[in-house]
């Protein structure tokens, strides 16, 4: 290892791949590469493009707090606005030469105390390149779900998931299935549902939702947060402050605000559903937050159109024509539109990552998905992740957690750099205490609540949600605890 400037490589160049150079570059390490499967940066805003694509949280705090922009159009900026905003930060910071776009990685491998990163570069050619650490900014939801069932290549007509929306395909007269009702459905199906001749909603369990009310601000708010950018700064720290003292206490079991929001969201329901027959399918019988809580612009009205319909059973099958539900009646379409989420933590699904001992990542997270401070796994020296297990957040912006977690990162290297360590491995105690906390803390919350969610295993543990505030989370990842790591 080469202590003075290391060799790293940063795998993706989404919002925390961005964030990991950029502060890298701040300080001082300069030997590093970015690698990206895409023809540029963005991450999920490049990919995501579907009608009506959006952040459900505001976007003055949904952005970095070194490159705070003052003139976002609206409350809730939409993924175009987003995908600009993060191709200028790039282009300012200066990290764009540092890219290797259409660069594919197939796997790590920790051998004679260096990294060795196989991948497929632009020009088809199969390489082998080493380095002295590997920092994964792939985060946790970038794999796209499909329903497991029965008959997905027999259908007919055409097919495609929110994520991969297929432009080509013009809606217009088409009778169109939604199979899901989640975050991308419920921003879809309001731009779409004009179109359409008919429009079926696949819903297997119903969201508690919530009015987000994105208002566009006008041209005089606008002039007036460039000229004052204290405004769009006290819109952030309001924002936040009721997100930490507000929004995060309703997450606890039985608490008086999980009485509150629940009071609150069936209210919003009733107030906007007249139909009781409708009402009766979209009311949840769980906690607020036990699945993520949907806030929505015109959902709800476009469910009340008469050509648009609200199924209220799972998908059994997909034939030629169209769907089996499970209760065996055909649904025949034109378009079926898969709004059925991402895999979690599926970065493992395209590359290899092998430990210190030839242990693969997908061994050690076969029965139990977890790490070190969210960001490190015992066994895998060097090795270092973004939004790892346990970092995302179901009531405040998970740009905290991924700054918070670069600065960690940054600390570390520096350390080893000025101590001139080559090895830092998380010791498993470390790990298992930490988790253990982890594990711990969920209890009590809705996220370890009875509903089923992609936020837990089939065992029912939660390896997705922080428990806590993301203050404390910012408070426990200032200063790393060297002693929890082996280090040489």
């Amino acid at each position: 290892m080469t202590t003075d400037n290391p060799r790293i490589a940063i795998l993706g160049a989404g919002v925390s791949g961005i964030c990991m150079a950029i502060k890298l570059k701040e300080a001082g390490f300069t030997n590093l590469v970015i690698y990206e499967k895409a023809d540029r940066v963005g991450g999920t805003w490049r990919e995501n493009t579907y009608p009506g694509v959006s952040c459900d949280v505001p976007t003055h705090l949904y952005s970095f707090s070194f490159a705070q922009k003052s003139d976002w159009p609206r409350l809730y900026a939409g993924g175009a606005d987003i995908q600009a905003y993060l191709e200028d930060v790039s282009e300012k910071s200066g990290i764009i030469p540092l890219c290797h776009f259409h660069t594919k990685i197939t796997g790590a491998t920790y051998q004679n105390d260096e990294w060795v990163v196989s991948l497929t570069d632009a020009s088809g050619n199969n390489k082998e390149e080493k380095f002295d650490y590997v920092i994964s900014g792939l985060g946790g939801l970038h794999s796209p779900a499909y329903p497991n069932v029965p008959g997905l290549e027999e259908f007919q007509g055409a097919s495609f998931h929110t994520a991969k929306w297929d432009h080509s395909v013009d809606l217009t007269g088409k009778n169109v299935a939604i199979i899901g009702n989640a975050a991308s459905a419920v921003q879809a199906v309001p731009e779409i549902d004009d179109k359409v001749a008919s429009l079926t909603v696949f819903q297997r369990t119903p969201n508690w939702m919530m009015d987000r009310q994105n208002k566009e601000y006008s041209g005089k708010t606008l002039k007036l947060m460039r000229w004052l950018p204290i405004i769009p700064l006290l819109k952030r720290l309001r924002i936040f402050l009721w997100a930490e003292f507000v929004l995060h206490p309703a997450f606890r079991e039985n608490s008086l605000m999980q009485k509150f929001a629940r009071m609150r969201a069936k209210a919003y329901l009733r107030q906007e559903v007249k139909d009781p027959e409708l009402l009766k399918k979209l009311m949840p019988d769980y906690s607020v937050g036990c699945k993520r809580v949907l806030f929505v612009d015109s959902y709800l009205q476009s469910l009340q159109k008469d050509h648009v319909k609200l199924v209220d059973r799972a998908v059994k099958a997909i034939t030629k024509d169209g769907i089996i539900d499970v209760e065996n009646n055909n649904h025949n379409f034109d378009v079926i539109i898969y709004a059925t989420g991402f895999n979690p933590f599926n970065i493992l699904s395209s590359m290899e990552v092998k430990g210190a001992e030839g242990v693969t990542l997908a061994d050690c997270w076969q029965d139990n998905i977890q790490s070190h401070k969210t960001v490190a796994v015992s066994g895998f020296p060097n090795f270092f992740m973004l939004l790892g297990p346990n970092s995302a957040l179901g009531h405040n912006s998970v740009i905290l957690m991924i700054e918070a977690q670069v600065n960690y990162i940054v600390k570390c290297l520096k350390k080893m750099r000025k101590n001139g360590w080559t090895s830092l491995d998380p010791k498993s105690v470390s790990q298992d205490k930490f988790n253990n906390f982890i594990q711990k803390r969920l209890q009590g919350t809705v996220w370890q609540g009875s509903c089923s969610s992609w936020y837990k295993d089939g065992d029912g543990q939660n390896f997705t949600i922080w428990p806590l505030s993301a203050t404390r989370y910012m408070l426990s990842m200032r200063k790393p605890d060297f002693s929890e790591y082996n280090v040489k």
